[in-house]
């Protein structure tokens, strides 16, 4: 069916005008609407079910996601702000509009939570496949910079490279647009994490002056970080990890004669001291053998 695939593109969340450039008018809508297929969110705007929670917000307050928010919706690295950043026009009346569909039949985000941060800046409705709700890549990545230490820009910066959302090139563009704080950013990444996680954890190694080196083929398996060439760092986010399937491939990885620590985004984040700690006793009794 031409909407549910039209609907996808605009990522599940269109305004009627944006649709009626899609040539679907407004019977094609209404009649969807009847059907179930769609959902009214306000006046002249539309979504299915599919459509994140935070998304329909942002419209509810004729707003953009930005910032972390809108990165996150990108599928992009969005740091541990779990507020919701929106976009306001400068020429606003923050008239908030009441949804005319219930928002808790609308995808629940994983980790914002229902607390708004509002950004004044102007704008305007984007048209053809481009989202209205939310801004782009580059304008996320540059709202995110303005509050975020360098460790969580680097992160959403390769991020957006390993997602395929943007090129190394223009990577390269948006960091000059940076604060100059952020300017050297361009010698610290490197391209090759899996994960955020993996980018802060080995900036992190990196200014101890351990010698790290990432993404190591060791057989069959690839793993996150290897320090002074034996120690395997693996950075573990909690949805992406079963544990039988850890602990196999963790006995294998020391089968072939490297040690093996793993870390979570907690051990990362709040307990940083006891994972330097760990790690540097297991390099120095490495180095008593």
């Amino acid at each position: 069916m031409q909407i549910t695939r039209t609907m996808e593109q605009f990522g599940f969340l269109a305004s009627r005008r944006q649709l009626k450039s899609m040539n679907i008018g407004r019977h094609r809508i209404d009649r969807a609407i009847a059907d179930g297929d769609l959902l009214p969110v306000r006046m002249g705007w539309v979504a299915t079910a599919n459509a994140s929670q935070a998304s329909i917000i942002a419209v509810l307050h004729g707003a953009r996601l930005t910032g972390g928010t809108a990165l996150g919706s990108y599928g992009i690295w969005c740091g541990d702000d779990h507020r919701i950043h929106l976009q306001v026009p400068e020429d606003s009346h923050r008239v908030t509009q009441a949804p005319l569909t219930p928002i808790a039949r609308f995808t629940p985000p994983r980790f914002f939570v229902p607390t708004l941060v509002t950004h004044w800046a102007p704008f305007e409705i984007g048209e053809g496949l481009a989202p209205a709700w939310r801004v782009s890549i580059s304008d996320a990545i540059g709202r995110f910079a303005t509050t975020e230490p360098v460790e969580q820009v680097a992160a959403a910066l390769e991020s957006a490279v390993t997602t395929n959302r943007m090129t190394r090139r223009a990577v390269a563009h948006i960091i000059q647009g940076l604060p100059k704080r952020l300017h050297r950013l361009s010698k610290d990444l490197t391209f090759l994490a899996g994960s955020g996680l993996e980018t802060i954890a080995r900036m992190r190694f990196d200014a101890l002056g351990l010698r790290v080196v990432q993404q190591v083929q060791i057989g069959i398996d690839r793993v996150d970080l290897v320090i002074d060439g034996w120690l395997v760092i693996e950075l573990d986010g909690d949805q992406w990890h079963e544990a039988a399937t850890d602990r196999i491939r963790t006995n294998r990885i020391i089968r072939s004669g490297y040690g093996v620590l793993r870390f979570g985004y907690a051990d990362i984040f709040e307990r940083w001291e006891e994972t330097v700690a760990t790690v540097m006793r297991m390099l120095e009794d490495g180095h008593r053998r």
